[in-house]
């Protein structure tokens, strides 16, 4: 079988090797990101189908480099690359292996595996550059979002929650997890783009070697604390046990309390990625660059606040979020939830606002 993903044509094999339509707008993003930093050396360390390396080759004109374990992977690899007339370079390798070998020669690494990224991370920061860029890719949701606290802080050090913020939460939980890795080989980590979309979490972040940067990322660790009872959520180095109303406290983290993008990388990407039809890209990259300047690590859910208030219907997104920047507050949609709103402005201030 054949399908097309921007301007590549792909073999997708029935059986034998893995390739998963739900991650085209994971490929799409990550092309118009690449377009936009300009041609890289990129690896596309677990390639499977080669989908998302053979699409960064043909769409972005960069050096590509396609590994996988599995010998008929390789040649579907092979395939693509004839099929797209496109030059690649392939290899059957452990990922770990390869990732030991190949220090330096790659300055975009890409970890797209199937579950957690963990067993890869670290390699994958030691290989590259003084200076360089990571693509890390996380299906592990349900311990990321709570739902497996333990293993989460088997996988990533960090304590989950589970409720309206639990995207946010697993979303910074990974970052942060990265920043800590980086900080390990003394680099520090600035984030490019990150998003929470459908079954998975992912992240585009730029390495740079320096104890100071290293330092640098890791004052942006902190915890992320929320009140189930009243709504109230922020984000600091401590928390108390119990809410300002009385209510316990639900507290996440250590987990990443900066930008989770950066307005003006996602902007090039939005206009780099005008060539692609699928219009989720540029809506989720023009949210990201409107969230970006936000700067706040947390949202309020106007659904959210209307079951809390028993009344059901709020005012739309929309509205809310200009009424707020009128107010003189920072306001933004967000990606992590359709009725969700990122501001600086208090719990109170934006129900009265909802409520009308």
């Amino acid at each position: 079988m054949r399908v097309r993903e921007g301007l590549t044509e792909l073999e997708v094999p029935e059986g034998g090797v893995f390739f998963n339509p739900r991650m085209k707008l994971n490929r799409d993003v990550t092309c118009a990101v690449v377009r936009a930093l300009g041609r890289l050396d990129f690896l596309d360390l677990l390639a499977a189908s080669g989908a998302k390396g053979i699409r960064v080759a043909r769409e972005c004109g960069s050096r590509v480099h396609l590994n996988d374990v599995n010998p008929r992977a390789v040649e579907v690899i092979r395939r693509n690359a004839e099929l797209n007339g496109v030059e690649v370079s392939v290899s059957c390798c452990e990922a770990n292996l390869l990732l030991t070998s190949v220090r330096g020669c790659f300055n975009f690494i890409d970890v797209d595996p199937f579950g957690a990224p963990v067993r890869f991370t670290a390699n994958a920061v030691a290989a590259l550059p003084s200076r360089g860029y990571l693509g890390v890719t996380a299906t592990d949701t349900a311990a990321l979002c709570g739902v497996y606290p333990k293993a989460c802080l088997r996988k990533y050090g960090a304590v989950s929650f589970r409720g309206e913020l639990c995207k946010e939460a697993g979303l910074r939980i990974l970052l942060g997890f990265l920043a800590l890795e980086c900080a390990r080989y003394g680099r520090g980590m600035r984030v490019l783009l990150s998003h929470a979309t459908d079954h998975y979490f992912r992240a585009l972040v730029e390495v740079r070697s320096g104890r100071r940067r290293a330092d640098d990322s890791l004052e942006q660790l902190g915890m992320l604390v929320f009140c189930p009872a009243c709504g109230y959520r922020g984000a600091g180095e401590r928390a108390n046990e119990r809410c300002r109303c009385g209510g316990e406290l639900q507290v996440a983290g250590r987990l990443w309390l900066g930008r989770i993008a950066e307005p003006e990388l996602v902007r090039r990407a939005l206009a780099e990625a005008e060539y692609l039809e699928d219009r989720r890209v540029a809506r989720l990259l023009a949210t990201l660059a409107e969230e970006a300047e936000v700067e706040v690590p947390y949202f309020y859910d106007l659904h959210h606040i209307g079951r809390r208030r028993g009344t059901g219907s709020l005012r739309k997104v929309e509205r809310v979020v200009e009424g707020l920047r009128e107010m003189g507050y920072r306001a933004s949609r967000t990606h992590v939830s359709p009725t969700g709103v990122r501001t600086d402005a208090g719990y109170e201030v934006v129900e009265e606002l909802a409520a009308g």
